[in-house]
C-alpha cells in the first residue's frame, strides 16, 4: 500500500531538485539536513524544501498526485538517479512503515531509502506570511544589485556584519552595499515598491549569492520581500526563501567615498581587463600585486615575482595629472571592471596610499572603491 504516490515530469523535477539541493548540508550532525523534504499535497501540487539552518528554500510545481504524502530523501543520490533517468513521466511511491520509495521511470526502477518527514526542522509556512506586509519591487534590478555588490562583502567565515550586504529600499531605488575592508562596492537602481517606509536591512551575502543562482530557474517580474527583525524571505510565484539577517550597525561607508578626486584617469574598459589579465600571468600568487603608473595618455602596468620573473603592459589613456605609480590587489579590481557594462571606465586617484574610485563612464550608478598596497 503506497502511502505517497504522484507522477513528475523529468525536467519539472530536475529543475526544482536544482533550486533546492545547493543548500542541504552535506556532512552534518543531522543527517536528515542531507535530504531534500518531499511533501505531496492533494491539491496536485508538490513542494520540494531544503534547509542547512541559516537559509531555507522551497520550490513549488505541479504533479499528479495519487496519494498525499511526505518523505526525505537523500539530495545527492536522488539528483543522480534523475538526471540519469529516461524523458519519461517518473513515478515516486513511498511505503511509509519502512520510508522506501520506489522511483519508476519507463523501465528502471530504483529503491531509495528516505528519512520520516518528521524529522526534518520546520519549513518556510507561508500562511503566517499574511500577517506581514511585503516589500514588492521588480526582480531585475533586485539581481542586478546583488550581482554587483555581493562578492565584495567579507567571508562568510567572518560572519560578522560585514559578510552581509546593506540593502536599503525606498520608495523608488534600491541601494545596495558591501565592503570587506579593502574594497566597496555600492549601487542604486531605480525601482518602483509600493510602500513608502524606508527599509534597511543586512542579508549575509552566502545568502544573495545563492537566491542569484535559483534567481536563474525563476519566470517571474516581481519579488515580494518580508523583512522581519531578525529574518528574510524572499518570495516568487513558484519559489520562497528564508534566510537570518545580520545584526549590529554597518559601517558608515558614504563617509569613505571621495565627494572629488585629485587625478582623474578615463580609460577603455575591455583594454584594461585584457592588459591585467595578461601582466597578472606574473604576479606572486600570496599578494596578488600588480603596479598601476599613470603616466601622461598612457597607464603601465608591471608584475614581478623575484623568483618567477617579470610582466609589463601598457594602454592609452586619457590622463593628463603629474605622474603617479599605486599598487592593487589586481583581482579586486578586475572583478570591478568585469561587472561593469560600459565601454570605459573612469578612475579617481588620489595619492599612492589613498582608496581609488572606479566607476562606469555610463548611466550605471555604480561604483568601487579600491584601497590601495603600500609597497615595501
Amino acid at each position: 500500500m503506497a502511502n505517497m504516490e504522484f507522477t513528475i515530469e523529468k525536467e519539472t523535477l530536475l529543475t526544482n531538485l536544482k533550486i533546492v539541493e545547493k543548500t542541504t548540508v552535506t556532512r552534518g550532525i543531522q543527517p536528515v539536513l542531507s535530504n531534500i523534504l518531499i511533501d505531496a499535497a492533494p491539491d496536485n501540487y508538490i513542494t520540494f524544501s531544503a534547509t542547512d539552518l541559516d537559509i531555507n528554500i522551497v520550490s513549488k510545481t505541479v504533479a499528479s498526485v495519487k496519494t498525499p504524502g511526505k518523505i526525505t530523501l537523500p539530495a545527492k543520490k536522488l539528483s543522480e538517479i534523475v538526471s540519469k533517468l529516461s524523458n519519461k513521466p517518473i513515478v515516486f511511491s513511498l511505503n511509509s512503515e519502512t520510508n522506501i520509495v520506489n522511483i519508476i521511470c519507463g523501465n528502471s526502477k530504483f529503491e531509495l531509502i528516505g528519512i520520516s518527514a518528521d524529522e526534518f526542522p520546520e519549513t518556510i509556512n507561508e500562511e503566517a506570511l499574511q500577517s506581514v506586509q511585503p516589500v514588492e519591487i521588480d526582480l531585475n534590478p533586485f539581481i542586478k544589485c546583488i550581482k554587483y555588490t555581493a562578492n565584495s562583502a567579507a567571508s562568510y567565515e567572518s560572519r560578522n556584519i560585514i559578510s552581509g550586504v546593506l540593502c536599503t529600499i525606498s520608495k523608488d531605488e534600491l541601494e545596495m552595499a558591501a565592503t570587506d575592508g579593502n574594497r566597496l562596492t555600492m549601487i542604486v537602481e531605480k525601482t518602483a515598491n509600493a510602500n513608502t517606509d524606508e527599509i534597511n536591512c543586512v542579508v549575509p551575502s552566502k545568502t544573495l549569492q545563492e537566491f542569484l543562482r535559483i534567481a536563474s530557474f525563476v519566470k517571474d517580474e516581481k519579488l515580494s520581500l518580508y523583512i522581519e527583525k531578525s529574518k528574510i524571505i524572499f518570495k516568487t510565484a513558484s519559489m520562497l526563501m528564508s534566510s537570518r539577517l545580520l545584526e549590529g550597525e554597518y559601517p558608515p561607508y558614504k563617509q569613505l567615498i571621495p565627494k572629488s578626486c585629485e587625478k582623474n584617469a578615463l580609460l577603455n574598459r575591455e583594454d584594461m581587463i585584457s592588459a591585467l589579465e595578461r601582466v597578472a600571468v606574473m604576479v606572486n600568487e600570496r599578494t596578488n600585486i600588480v603596479k598601476f603608473i599613470f603616466a601622461e595618455n598612457t597607464l603601465f602596468l608591471k608584475a614581478d615575482t623575484p623568483d618567477a620573473g617579470l610582466g609589463e603592459d601598457s594602454i592609452p589613456a586619457q590622463y593628463t595629472d603629474e605622474e603617479l605609480t599605486i599598487a592593487f590587489n589586481y583581482k579586486y579590481v578586475l572583478d570591478s571592471l568585469k561587472i561593469m557594462e560600459s565601454p570605459n571606465v573612469k578612475i579617481g586617484l588620489g595619492g599612492s596610499l589613498s582608496a581609488t574610485l572606479f566607476k562606469p563612464d555610463s548611466g550605471d550608478d555604480y561604483l568601487s572603491l579600491i584601497m590601495p598596497i603600500q609597497l615595501r
